[in-house]
């Protein structure tokens, strides 16, 4: 199976993009507003998608949209690209993204927004 670098790019770009988010802890993610979302978050959201496909059509492979988990408001998966394989080690990148919602936190720097998506980006291998 083949994935693009423009589904990597999309999830780099996010977590490239994350601010902090209260001022009184070290939180960072990319903030915005549920009712009217950036296209960055519209573009996340439709590449996490697309993976989720391409995982159903090709269950042989290794799965690219993984350790889905859910509490209260908040969601996290991990999202492995793999780059290459030297015959039993898989190398390439896992995102784990997290989409929370803020319910107007009183310590918030921007109370423009409800929402945000933190993105932790690392090298990633895995054994055949």
């Amino acid at each position: 199976m083949s994935v693009f670098k423009e589904q990597a790019e999309t999830l780099t770009k996010v977590a490239q993009n994350q601010t902090r988010i209260y001022n009184d802890a070290a939180d960072w993610g990319y903030p915005y507003n549920t009712s009217n979302p950036p296209n960055d978050i519209k573009w996340l959201i439709e590449t996490i998608t697309q993976l989720k496909e391409l995982d159903a059509q090709f269950p042989e492979e290794k799965p690219m949209v993984r350790n889905r988990q859910t509490w209260g408001d908040g969601v996290s998966v991990d999202v492995v690209i793999f780059w290459e394989n030297d015959g039993t080690v898989y190398y390439g990148t896992r995102f784990h993204v997290c989409f929370n919602k803020t319910h107007n936190h009183p310590s918030l720097l921007d109370k423009t927004y409800n929402a945000y998506i933190s993105v932790d980006v690392e090298a990633y291998e895995e054994e055949e």
